[in-house]
């Protein structure tokens, strides 16, 4: 789930209210939520996310989140500041209180984090692919092994990736499927999350960003990253610079 939604995007916000009716009717309360999205976070690979994860300060964090809901066409916005937490329903009448709940946990994690990041190399303030399977306890799958191979070591093809793995390229493309993905689905969460980091550390050009994660071009990369998280990189860049 976590490489999907790093790639196919937001879920759509009728989703999201749907998913808090089934919860209320199970008894979940905001608490329960706010527990829930902690989990979420732990394995949430969206460049959305990433990018407010690698904010230095609590203060950046809650700028990044009110860049982000100001940039994307979201059902409600959320805003915080100061004196308190505004939401604004666009394109729903009503806003809900158990999707409000989780959109404040995102930042409120978030921004918990922040104290930690200190004793932490920058490097590691983003989630990866395989650090999300290894959380899981699924660092074994095909998927996961596939994904930290992308991330350390580049793009490559599926005879070169199952070579590395002892595998044959049948096998290696029949266990991924297994576990409901596909080869393209990781290429593109772990091309994206190699170009965080590059954006993060300030490695080069937007143009040369994208050819060190394995994109065609510049052009390939923000397709990518605006289909996943509504952003594209030069949003992303100028949200962690400022």
């Amino acid at each position: 789930m976590a490489i999907k939604a790093a790639v196919s995007g937001h879920v759509a916000h009728i989703e999201y209210r749907r998913a808090a009716a089934e919860r209320r009717a199970q008894g979940w309360s905001e608490d329960t939520v706010a527990r829930a999205v902690y989990e979420w976070l732990q394995t949430d690979l969206n460049p959305a996310v990433q990018s407010i994860r690698a904010a230095r300060s609590r203060e950046a964090v809650v700028g990044l989140y009110n860049v982000y809901n100001r940039s994307v066409p979201l059902g409600v916005r959320t805003e915080v500041h100061e004196g308190g937490t505004r939401r604004m329903p666009s394109s729903v009448a009503k806003d809900d209180e158990l999707c409000a709940a989780g959109s404040l946990a995102v930042v409120g994690w978030i921004g918990r984090d922040v104290a930690s990041k200190a004793a932490r190399p920058p490097e590691d303030w983003m989630i990866s692919g395989w650090r999300a399977a290894r959380y899981l306890g699924a660092e074994r799958q095909a998927s996961a092994e596939v994904a930290r191979l992308l991330e350390a070591d580049g793009d490559m093809d599926l005879r070169t990736l199952a070579a590395s793995l002892g595998s044959s390229a049948r096998t290696l493309q029949r266990q991924i499927a297994a576990e409901g993905l596909s080869l393209t689905e990781l290429r593109m969460a772990c091309r994206q999350t190699v170009a965080l980091r590059l954006i993060q550390a300030g490695e080069g050009s937007l143009g040369q960003v994208a050819s060190l994660a394995g994109f065609a071009d510049q052009a390939h990369m923000a397709r990518a990253f605006k289909a996943a998280s509504g952003l594209t990189p030069g949003q992303i860049a100028r949200m962690l610079a400022a």
